[in-house]
C-alpha cells in the first residue's frame, strides 16, 4: 500500500468517526465500515493494476473493530456515563481502607495473641498444674476457644469496632479476666467500695463461683490416687499431696470430707485464711458462699452435720433468700431454695439416724428444747411460728397435726412471709400487699397446693392476708368450693360479685389497728362490676383437732 493509498483509508477512518452516535450502534458500525471500503476498493481499481491482497480487508476490518471499540470504551467512559470512574475511585479508596483496617486488626491479634499466653502460662505457673491437663480444664478450653476464634471474626469485629472505637479494648480485657486465679478474683474484691451493693455481690459471686469450682474440680480429680492415705493424719502424706494441698489452699480452697469423700471446696468468706476485705460483700449472698463450701447439707436423706450446725448455716440461706429478688432467673437461689426446704424438712420431722421421738412415741427433750430455740428466733424468723405451733400442739395433746402434715411448701410460705417485696409496713403499723403478678404466681402455688392434697387443715396455717388472697383467686377462677370453704357458714357464696380474676385488684390492706379486717383495692377498669374496694371481716373460729383458724366472717363492698 503506497502512501497515497494509506491516506484515503485514514480519510474513510475519520469520516466513520465523525459520524458515530452516541449510543453505539455496532452493526450499523460495521456496515458503514463495509460500504466504505467498497468504494474505496473501487477507486483503487481506476489508478492501479495490482489486484489486492487477501489480507488487507481484514486488515482494515480489525484495525478499524480495535479502534471503534477503543473510540466506545472512551466515550462511554466519558460521555456516555462520566459517573462510572468517580465510582471506582471511591471503591477503590474504600479498598484501601479495608486492607489498612485488616492490617491493623492482624496486628492487633498478634499483639493481643502474645498477652494472652503471657498471662495463661502465669496463671497455669501460678495454680501448679501441667500444660497439658491445665489445656484440658473448661475454664482453659473456653478462653482458648475464644482466642483461636478471633481471626474468623474478623470481619464482624471491625463493623463493631467502626462504630465503638472502644470495642478492642473491651474484647481484651473479657478474655483476659477468663484467666484471673480464684486468688485474684477474691482480692479483686478490695476495689470495690465498703460494703458492695447486693447486685455488685450477685455479680461478683456469678463470676467467682463459676471459675473456682472449675479449679476445685481439678484439684478434687486429683485426689482419688491418694484414697487410701487421706484418712490417715497430715502427717503422713506424701510430698505431692502436700504440695498439691499448699496449691489449692493458696486459691482458698479446703479440703472437705463430703460424707462420702474427699474434695476440694471454695472456701474464701468462712476459712480460716480468708481476707479482712471479704467482709465488703453484702450479706445478702454469704449464704451462696456458704453453700460453695459446704456442698449440699443432706445426703441420702441423713444430714451431713449436727442439726445445730445445719440450722445455723440455714439462718444464713434465709438471709440471701430474703436480700435476693434476682429468684425467677437464678439458678444458683432455686439450689438453695431446695436446700432450706428438705434441710428444715428433715430438721422438723426427724431422720432414721436422728429419730425426734424415743421408742416409746414420745417426742425427746432434746427436740423440745430445739422446737424452743427455734421458736425464739435462734435459728432465723421464717421457722419461728412454725415451731411455736408445733410445740404448743404437742404441749397440749402430746402430738402436733402441723407437724404430721409440714411440707416443702410450708417452709418455703415461711419465707415468703418474711419478703420485703410482698408485705410492706404503712405509717400506722399495718400491713399492706401488692397484687402484682409475684403475688399472684404464690397465690396461684397455695390454691394448687390446696387443690392437689384437697385437705381442709391446711386453712389451719394461713394468716388473714393470705386467706382473702386465696379467697379472691379462688373466686375469681370460678372454683366456688374452695372459695365456700374461706367462708364462716353464714356467708352465701352466692352474694360475692363474679369478677374477672385475682388480676381485677391492686393491694390488700389492713384497715386500722385489727389484722381481721382486710381491704382489697379495686383497679378502675373493674370498678363498674366490683366497686372501688372489697372489704372482709375475719374472725376465728375452732377446729376439730382444738385448734383455730381464720374465716372470712362478712364482705361489704
Amino acid at each position: 500500500m503506497d502512501d497515497k493509498q494509506f491516506e484515503k483509508r485514514m480519510e474513510l477512518l475519520k469520516k466513520s468517526y465523525d459520524r458515530i452516535e452516541p449510543q453505539l450502534d455496532p452493526e450499523a458500525v460495521f456496515a458503514q465500515i463495509e460500504a466504505e471500503n467498497t468504494m474505496q476498493q473501487a477507486e483503487e481499481s481506476n489508478t492501479t493494476q495490482k489486484p489486492p491482497s487477501k489480507w488487507q480487508k481484514p486488515a482494515v476490518w480489525i484495525a478499524s473493530i480495535a479502534s471503534v471499540l477503543l473510540l466506545g470504551v472512551l466515550v462511554s467512559s466519558y460521555v456516555i456515563n462520566p459517573s462510572t470512574f468517580v465510582q471506582t475511585t471511591e471503591q477503590k479508596q474504600e479498598q484501601q481502607q479495608k486492607q489498612k483496617q485488616e492490617q491493623e486488626y492482624d496486628e492487633w491479634l498478634s499483639n493481643f495473641t502474645k498477652k494472652y499466653q503471657e498471662k495463661r502460662e502465669q496463671m497455669r505457673k501460678e495454680l501448679d498444674i501441667p500444660e497439658k491437663e491445665f489445656s484440658e480444664i473448661s475454664l482453659i478450653q473456653n478462653a482458648d476457644n475464644e482466642v483461636y476464634s478471633l481471626p474468623k471474626r474478623k470481619e464482624m469485629f471491625l463493623e463493631i469496632q467502626s462504630v465503638n472505637n472502644d470495642f478492642f479494648k473491651g474484647l481484651e480485657t473479657d478474655i483476659l479476666d477468663d484467666l484471673q486465679t480464684p486468688r485474684e478474683l477474691i482480692q479483686h474484691i478490695e476495689t470495690y467500695e465498703d460494703p458492695m451493693t447486693i447486685e455488685e455481690s450477685n455479680y461478683f459471686y456469678s463470676i467467682y463461683s463459676y471459675r473456682a469450682e472449675d479449679i476445685a474440680l481439678y484439684y478434687s480429680n486429683k485426689l482419688a490416687q491418694y484414697e487410701k492415705v487421706l484418712s490417715q493424719k497430715p502427717t503422713s502424706f506424701p510430698a505431692d499431696l502436700n504440695q498439691l494441698i499448699a496449691s489449692a489452699n493458696n486459691q482458698y480452697l479446703e479440703l472437705l470430707y463430703n460424707g462420702e469423700s474427699f474434695e476440694f471446696k471454695p472456701n474464701a468468706v468462712f476459712g480460716k485464711d480468708a481476707p479482712e476485705y471479704i467482709d465488703r460483700l453484702h450479706p445478702g449472698v454469704l449464704g451462696y458462699f456458704k453453700y460453695l463450701a459446704t456442698g449440699s447439707l443432706l445426703i441420702g436423706g441423713e444430714l451431713r452435720y449436727s442439726i445445730e450446725d445445719s440450722a445455723t448455716i440455714l439462718h444464713l440461706y434465709e438471709q440471701t433468700l430474703l436480700a435476693d429478688n434476682s429468684y425467677e432467673y437464678n439458678d444458683d437461689f432455686n439450689v438453695l431454695k431446695g436446700e432450706f426446704e428438705n434441710t428444715w424438712l428433715a430438721i422438723f420431722k426427724g431422720t432414721e439416724t436422728n429419730p425426734i421421738r424415743t421408742k416409746t412415741g414420745q417426742y425427746k427433750p432434746e427436740y423440745m428444747d430445739l422446737l424452743a430455740k427455734i421458736a425464739n428466733g435462734e435459728y432465723g424468723e421464717a421457722m419461728r411460728e412454725t415451731a411455736q405451733l408445733i410445740l404448743d400442739e404437742i404441749k397440749v395433746t402430746g402430738q402436733s397435726k402441723t407437724l404430721e402434715q409440714l411440707t416443702t411448701y410450708d417452709i418455703w410460705m415461711g419465707i415468703l412471709h418474711l419478703r420485703k417485696d410482698i408485705f410492706m409496713q404503712t405509717q400506722d403499723g399495718t400491713t399492706s400487699i401488692a397484687i402484682d403478678d409475684n403475688w399472684i404466681e404464690q397465690t396461684k402455688l397455695l390454691y394448687n397446693a390446696f387443690v392437689y392434697t384437697k385437705d381442709d387443715a391446711m386453712i389451719d396455717t394461713l394468716n388473714p392476708i393470705n386467706i382473702v388472697s386465696l379467697f379472691l383467686y379462688a373466686h375469681g377462677v370460678g372454683d366456688r368450693d374452695i372459695a365456700q370453704k374461706l367462708l364462716t357458714d353464714d356467708v352465701d357464696i352466692n352474694t360475692v360479685v363474679q369478677f374477672d380474676g385475682m388480676e381485677s385488684f391492686t393491694a390488700l390492706h389492713e384497715i386500722g389497728d385489727s389484722s381481721l379486717n382486710i381491704r382489697a383495692t379495686v383497679k378502675s377498669a373493674a370498678h363498674g362490676v366490683i366497686g372501688q374496694q372489697l372489704s372482709f371481716k375475719l374472725t376465728t373460729v375452732a377446729t376439730e383437732n382444738g385448734g383455730t383458724r381464720y374465716l372470712i366472717s362478712a364482705i361489704n363492698n
